[in-house]
């Protein structure tokens, strides 16, 4: 037993899950330990993306998937399904190991995609080397970063493709600079940061990834090895010696040892995933202790979002150093969890009422480039720059995006929350009757909105808005203000910024 106080029960829980729903944070409350939590969510049965995507599908009437099911059955998992850390983890995964539907190659493949995403979901909990290992085989990321089919010098005349070579470096283990134990910098006599690796191990390590090919013409089955098409002579990477003479396979095996053992790479992820989970500034003590348990795990991913959501960092408040901007569909996610939405008339799928192109600036495998949606180090012009503090989310966040995710929410609260009856399979209606109930009186109705979104406190910038909202409405029709009371709680930043 911790004694965790509600506002640290719900906060936990808003980390760890796609949003929280009715009565988990008080189920959490009576078990009181978030290792416990977080251990039975390690083992929890976890739903496919391939096979919902393809029940999409089935439930549309097509006899074809496209990547709108695909998303759509990201939603449905997301929205009704359980291992929510799980999913957590692997759309946090699909933000550092990133394919993007946009890529020509990619967007006509959308269940090969979701099968993708289901080697995240399947490996969240796993080694950092397994994981890595399985994303290198996967022909999505091996046409999406050109690796299949890169052959070596001796048969082209030309130096293999580097572009996985490059990326799988720079952003999937050990970043462009060297960093200490607790994710800053390490300086060189010159007072400047110091790469990681050069052109010469770039060069070295495409010709590691030569050598494989598609299994037949499967988008979604491992790239196959030929070593009669892998560069088969010596290698130096990254200071260590790789024999001559070593097949495809045995290489990759190598070369991702190399990786995940480096120095770098400990700091590096762990830095990443904690500003998916926590904050966009941890401190340095934070990453240590985290780098350090991926270190001494050999990079076990379970116990390292155990360690970033078990550290004694999580429960501080009002803190610069723990505090995000919520990601915009990871906000919707938890608005549709709290007011249990549902499709309409007996339908069992998500459609794409939020309209996810438009509305969040992004989606789930749908990033514009390798770079992901927004860079973690993106520093906002204003007083955060000053500061030298982070937020990565509000790369993506903008005017036209935030009008777009509000016109969303009112039409969910306003227009599908006060229906009785509804006929449309393709909309998603949230259950506001535990609102409205409580709706004559004013103390019930908001603490019940502090409880579901705003971890059971109302700001002061916050309370008046709302009594005022409540006051607007004649005593007959005081249920009529919770959807301008739900809204506003929403679009507030006591909602939207995570602290």
């Amino acid at each position: 037993m911790e004694g965790l106080t509600y506002r640290q029960a719900s906060r936990f829980l808003d980390m760890a899950t796609m949003g929280t729903k009715k009565g988990e944070i008080e189920d959490f409350l009576s078990l009181d330990n978030r290792t416990s939590w977080i251990n039975s969510q390690l083992t929890e049965p976890y739903e496919s993306h391939k096979e919902r995507t393809l029940y999409q599908a089935q439930q549309r009437g097509s006899s074809s998937t496209t990547q709108e099911m695909r998303v759509c059955a990201w939603f449905d998992i997301a929205l009704w399904k359980g291992a929510q850390l799980r999913q957590r983890m692997a759309f946090a995964l699909s933000q550092i190991l990133v394919v993007g539907d946009r890529d020509a190659q990619l967007a006509p493949y959308p269940t090969e995609m979701a099968h993708y995403y289901d080697i995240l979901t399947q490996y969240a909990f796993s080694d950092y080397k397994t994981l890595l290992y399985h994303v290198t085989r996967s022909p999505i990321m091996g046409h999406y970063l050109t690796m299949v089919g890169n052959l070596p010098k001796s048969r082209t005349g030309v130096n293999p493709d580097q572009n996985y070579a490059r990326e799988i470096m720079q952003l999937f283990t050990i970043g462009l600079e060297q960093l200490n134990l607790n994710g800053t910098p390490r300086l060189g006599d010159d007072n400047q940061p110091i790469p990681t690796y050069d052109d010469s191990d770039i060069e070295n390590m495409a010709r590691v990834f030569t050598g494989w090919f598609m299994d037949g013409s499967s988008m979604e089955k491992p790239m196959v090895a030929y070593d009669d098409s892998h560069d088969m002579e010596a290698k130096k990477i990254l200071g260590a010696e790789f024999p001559a003479g070593v097949g495809a396979e045995a290489e990759l095996d190598q070369v991702l040892d190399l990786l995940v053992n480096h120095p770098n790479t400990a700091p590096f992820i762990s830095t990443l995933l904690i500003k998916r989970f926590v904050t966009s500034n941890p401190r340095p003590e934070y990453v240590e202790r985290v780098a350090s348990v991926f270190r001494n795990t050999g990079g076990n991913l379970g116990e390292v979002i155990t360690a970033i959501l078990t550290d004694a960092e999580v429960l501080k408040e009002n803190d610069l150093h723990v505090a995000k901007m919520r990601e915009p569909i990871l906000a919707m996610t938890y608005f549709y969890r709290a007011l249990d939405a549902k499709p309409g008339s007996g339908g069992v799928i998500a459609f794409d009422a939020m309209l996810y192109q438009e509305t969040f600036n992004q989606y789930p495998l749908g990033s514009p480039s390798v770079f992901n949606f927004y860079s973690p180090d993106h520093l906002p012009s204003g007083a955060l720059e000053a500061n030298n503090l982070t937020s990565p989310e509000l790369e993506i966040i903008d005017w036209n995006q935030v009008i777009k995710l509000s016109n969303i929410a009112w039409k969910v609260v306003h227009d599908n929350g006060y229906k009785t009856s509804s006929n449309s399979k393709q909309e998603l209606y949230p259950v506001v009757s535990d609102f409205t109930s409580v709706s004559s009186d004013y103390t019930s109705l908001s603490d019940l909105i502090a409880k579901r979104f705003l971890h059971g406190d109302i700001s002061a910038d916050l309370a008046p808005r709302l009594e005022g909202l409540w006051n607007a409405k004649s005593s007959n029709n005081k249920p009529y203000a919770v959807a301008a009371m739900l809204y506003f709680a929403f679009i507030s930043p006591s909602f939207m910024v995570q602290e």
